[in-house]
């Protein structure tokens, strides 16, 4: 009869004291511990070292609350874009703010016949947070990013997608006047309220000749209507851009946080 071969018996288990489970214990949590501080202290370095932050966009009266995710990204576009000195940083913010109701709006708000009006559809109308209008624009910034999206709303698309991205670009890329841009020419001539003037004719279509924008910028007199909807330099009046007095506040208020 074969013999029934017996099964090794598992070694017996040492019997953890209570002692070493308090050690155990200890040791897990001042991992815990030391992982939230680095945490917390990438966090402060980060910070410290981004071009803007959560409380500033706070302080400003941005409606949209950004998480450590979104404010990471917004500052990566912001270094990409080399939006990052205090005139760029002050001009390109009141705009956003001025454009969207401080972060209300990513797409342009009125009904079809007003689009028409206007010279372009609903499909193409401002969007993201600098009102990127028309869609060859539009197409020439999904071009630029790589999106090969060929659908017939391009405005819902990028205010979907590229919220922040199409303002950056539009601030430092698309829009090519003040010459070079926006950005450059903020950068270049310094955190004035009639420097952001040029930047926001460019930005709303430009109305005014550039002889007189350009004796506005180099500190020739001026006057603004009361109803801030005209500007009268060296005898002659023009339109200034539309919803100028609001304009004017949020470069004022973006001034006292980033200037």
């Amino acid at each position: 009869m074969p013999k029934t071969r017996e099964k090794p018996s598992a070694p017996a288990r040492r019997r953890v004291t209570k002692a070493e489970k308090q050690r155990i214990l200890r040791r897990r949590r001042l991992g815990v511990a030391l992982a939230v501080l680095g945490f917390v202290l990438f966090s402060v370095v980060w910070q410290a070292n981004s071009p803007v932050s959560a409380s500033q966009l706070a302080a400003y009266g941005w409606r949209e609350e950004m998480d450590f995710g979104e404010m990471s990204q917004l500052n990566h576009l912001l270094r990409k874009y080399h939006i990052t000195s205090a005139p760029s940083l002050t001009m390109f913010f009141a705009s956003v703010g001025a454009e969207t109701d401080n972060g209300r709006l990513t797409l342009e708000e009125g009904g079809e016949a007003y689009y028409r009006a206007h010279g372009y559809s609903a499909a193409e109308r401002g969007t993201g947070y600098l009102q990127l209008t028309h869609r060859s624009e539009q197409l020439a910034f999904l071009a630029a990013v790589g999106d090969d999206y060929d659908g017939t709303d391009t405005a819902a698309y990028i205010a979907a997608h590229y919220p922040w991205e199409s303002a950056c670009w539009e601030w430092s890329v698309g829009k090519t006047a003040p010459s070079p841009n926006p950005n450059a020419y903020a950068r270049k001539n310094g955190n004035t309220l009639e420097v952001f003037l040029a930047t926001q004719y460019a930005v709303n279509g430009w109305r005014i000749d550039d002889e007189a924008l350009g004796q506005i910028v180099r500190g020739a007199d001026y006057t603004v209507s009361t109803d801030g909807a005209q500007v009268t330099v060296a005898g002659e009046t023009y339109p200034l851009p539309i919803g100028w007095p609001s304009r004017a506040a949020h470069y004022e208020k973006a001034k006292e946080i980033w200037g």
